[in-house]
């Protein structure tokens, strides 16, 4: 190659005339350099695939076959599926809100969210559940639906195999979420036939609803039962604080200690407020009356009366030794305590006994509801297989497979 550097009037070139002759000269350079490689790569190609003749096979076995055998599968042979869908959800009877929280005795006869996030994954594992499969059976012909002749072999069931292949088929037929936000559970199914499709997802709900109603029974009257043993705790508890404040008082020989001191009490109050009174109405009757009258006479009686019967009540509360004082100090002591014990017992007995009431009161109503959000309606047109969207991904699942043996065969070699 020659690049030659020429003025056309004859003059001398100036400095940016050579650095542009020497840009574009190098610019020439660089694509003959690249064809050259081009043309290289292409021949090199070529001698490889000459020299590995195992490669057109590899093409025909890892792409071209699965390729066509999918094409031929998902476009001619493949069933028709029909999909029927339900949106359903757990909910919460009106009014249950107020009674979620535990009350004072521990009992809970109310509807806790806990308690409906249990029993939506109790429905979504039961859907999908072996004792769902065999109730369905007992009622529709499941296996026969799906293994009839017009089905094609690779979906069609053996009916001849065991009930946990059956399981496993009916789980490829039955799908079931749960939206994590709203607790909303959306079942899908996807038969052969559009009326066996919309029959099985309305036995699905029904027998859906009726494990949601059983729960719901149960956790009622473990409720009422958790109560009745609580208020049976509570009724023994107290019949036994009862029965030793009566041996406490008839073993002492003390009626009752304490009422007996506020009786004395009160008596001597009374017998205090009586004297004053009649000292009163003596010293009025002094003014006008001679001190040898009859009426001053009695009055005075009577309150000489009062005195001597204060004094003697008085005593009588005085009078005793220290070792009866020991033992009345005593019974008062015990009998305080078990009279404390004996309130508190009665309080939590009645508090118990409302609880109880309420527990029935709830066991009598529905707690939570199974709601059918989006009933099911029944197909018009068969929507599975998708089979172009499958056709795709064989295509493109062998060409990875083809990619994945050529690289592999080129580092054998």
């Amino acid at each position: 190659m020659n690049v030659e550097i020429r003025n056309p009037q004859g003059q001398p070139l100036t400095t940016a005339d050579k650095s542009n002759a020497v840009a574009e000269s190098l610019r020439q350079f660089a694509r003959m350099s690249r064809f050259a490689d081009r043309r290289k790569g292409i021949r090199s190609y070529q001698s490889h695939v000459k020299r590995d003749p195992w490669l057109p096979v590899l093409f025909v076995v890892c792409f071209v076959l699965p390729t066509l055998m999918g094409a031929v599968y998902y476009g001619l042979i493949a069933s028709d599926r029909y999909v029927t869908e339900a949106q359903f959800a757990i909910r919460p009877a009106l009014g249950g809100s107020e009674k979620a929280n535990p009350d004072s005795v521990g009992t809970n006869s109310g509807v806790p969210k806990e308690l409906i996030a249990q029993d939506t994954l109790i429905t979504y594992q039961y859907v999908l559940s072996r004792p769902m499969l065999e109730t369905l059976e007992k009622e529709l012909p499941l296996r026969a639906w799906f293994s009839r002749d017009s089905i094609d072999i690779l979906s069609r069931f053996n009916p001849e195999k065991p009930i946990e292949r059956f399981l496993h088929y009916w789980r490829e037929r039955v799908a079931i979420t749960v939206e994590s936000g709203s607790g909303v559970m959306v079942l899908t199914v996807n038969a052969f036939d559009p009326q066996e499709s919309f029959t099985l997802v309305q036995a699905i709900l029904k027998e859906a609803e009726a494990v949601v109603n059983r729960l719901s029974l149960n956790a009622r009257m473990d409720a009422v039962a958790e109560s009745n043993r609580e208020l049976k705790l509570a009724e023994d508890r107290m019949r036994k604080v009862r029965l030793e404040v009566r041996d406490l008082r008839n073993r002492d020989g003390v009626l009752d200690a304490q009422k007996t001191n506020e009786a004395n009490l009160k008596t001597i109050g009374e017998l205090r407020a009586a004297r004053v009174e009649k000292s009163i109405q003596l010293s009025v009757a002094q003014r006008d009356l001679g001190p040898n009258s009859n009426r001053i006479i009695e009055m005075k009686t009577q309150i000489r009366d009062l005195d001597e019967n204060i004094a003697r009540i008085e005593r009588t509360a005085t009078s005793q030794d220290a070792e009866q004082k020991r033992v009345l100090a005593d019974a008062l002591t015990r009998f305080e305590a078990l009279d404390n014990e004996r309130k508190n017992a009665e309080k939590y007995y009645a508090a118990v006994l409302a609880a109880n009431e309420r527990a029935r009161i709830i066991a009598a109503r529905q707690i939570e509801f199974f709601s059918l959000i989006v009933p099911p309606v029944m197909a018009e047109s068969a929507t599975q297989p998708r089979r172009l969207l499958m056709i795709c991904i064989v295509a493109a699942g062998s060409a990875v497979a083809f990619a994945g043996a050529l690289f592999a065969r080129k580092q054998m070699a």
